[in-house]
């Protein structure tokens, strides 16, 4: 009976196209393949060739997300000679994502387009932010904001430390292994 309910479960998760179990730091980051702005297909997590990587599910409304931008590029450009990419993925948006980065002058790497990959992620708010180690492991998986936490600086500081203590912590299991 118990694997009987369990498989009417699963078969109801699946048509409904909610994912059947959330994504959480440990676990193998579900793989994706995207357009890119420039119209490239970038396929994660090979695109990133075993380095750290940054996915960040964001939308042009979201002031959360623009208040991290600013923090986000640094920290690419602080990790650079660790090929540290940001993967900017919208989602839930109807703007214009590709020209709304360009005019922020952020050098990331933007995927218009992102819905159902925020749906393999489980994230169902912006910002997104997940730390994928070069093994394609969520080190770091942003969890919700309360609603007392208001956009800008003390927030995006907060992910930002969050962020490098991750990567850092990527980088140092990276150097470690055999």
């Amino acid at each position: 009976m118990r694997t009987f309910i369990t498989t009417i479960v699963l078969m109801v998760l699946t048509l409904t196209g909610l994912p059947a179990l959330a994504v959480e730091e440990g676990d193998p980051a579900p793989a994706f393949s995207l357009t890119d702005g420039q119209g490239r297909d970038i396929a994660f997590p090979e695109h990133s060739a075993g380095a750290p990587a940054i996915v960040f599910f964001w939308a042009t409304w979201c002031p959360y997300c623009h208040a991290l931008m600013p923090y986000l590029q640094q920290i690419k450009n602080d990790y650079a000679k660790h090929g540290v990419e940001v993967y900017a993925i919208s989602f839930k948006d109807d703007g214009d994502p590709v020209e709304h980065m360009h005019e922020l002058g952020h050098d990331f790497i933007v995927m218009p387009v992102g819905d159902l990959v925020a749906d393999d992620y489980d994230v169902w708010s912006a910002p997104g932010i997940l730390v994928v180690d070069g093994k394609g492991v969520v080190r770091y998986k942003r969890r919700s904001v309360g609603a007392d936490v208001k956009p800008g600086k003390e927030i995006a500081e907060f992910w930002d430390g969050k962020v490098r203590a991750a990567l850092d912590l990527s980088l140092q299991d990276s150097n470690a292994a055999p």
